[in-house]
């Protein structure tokens, strides 16, 4: 029997496989063979790659878990906001909360109101597919938006010890950032916008820090 031709990039799912192995007499029984081989791996029920080296792990986040992006630390290590690298994928969902550890690693999914959920999400062209990612802005309104009761005076040190921001290098568009922001019911997020407005403020009438 010939080789099954399987995207070497691209994750696929259960029904792309039944097609393609529609001339067998059980694609099921030959999925489960192909796995059983190593020819692919799954990575939850019904999605599947060839393998993980060339696969992305955030096109495969908005893949196991729907609708979402990737945001909070994920998306601020990936802009280069916070200097470490996050283990495993945080990501916002407007479903409720979810967690999934899979032989890609763990994705975890955080709810956020359907209001302020598609607001300042980019489509990003990764290496086995697109994917949604939150903007600096948005990764920031929902990792605040996370923080019970944060005040303004509160803002600085939070970000500075508990997410080891660089504020000197924090650079955000003011702009963007209110139309964002306003879809947002938390305090702690209006919080965040009002310390970083001042802090932006000031910066700028000091000519940079």
């Amino acid at each position: 029997m010939k080789k099954v031709n399987l995207p070497n990039l691209i994750p696929f799912d259960y029904q792309f496989l039944t097609q393609l192995l529609k001339d067998y007499a059980s694609p099921r029984n030959k999925i489960n063979l192909m796995l059983k081989n190593g020819e692919m791996l799954r990575v939850k029920k019904g999605l599947y790659v060839r393998s993980l080296e060339n696969t992305d792990p955030f096109v495969l986040a908005c893949l196991i878990y729907g609708p979402s992006y990737v945001s909070l630390e994920s998306a601020l290590s990936y802009w280069g906001i916070i200097p470490e690298r996050v283990s495993g994928i945080t990501c916002i969902t407007n479903k409720r909360n979810k967690e999934y550890c899979t032989p890609a690693g763990r994705f975890t999914y955080r709810y956020l109101e359907s209001s302020a959920f598609s607001k300042g999400v980019d489509l990003i062209a990764g290496k086995s597919g697109n994917f949604f990612m939150a903007t600096p802005e948005k990764a920031l309104c929902d990792r605040t938006g996370t923080v019970k009761k944060l005040s303004v005076r509160d803002v600085s040190q939070f970000l500075s010890e508990d997410l080891r921001v660089e504020l000197d290098g924090l650079k955000l568009d003011p702009v963007r950032l209110r139309v964002i922001a306003k879809s947002y019911r938390s305090n702690s997020v209006q919080s965040f916008v009002k310390w970083y407005l001042g802090f932006h403020r000031d910066t700028e009438n000091n000519g940079g820090l």
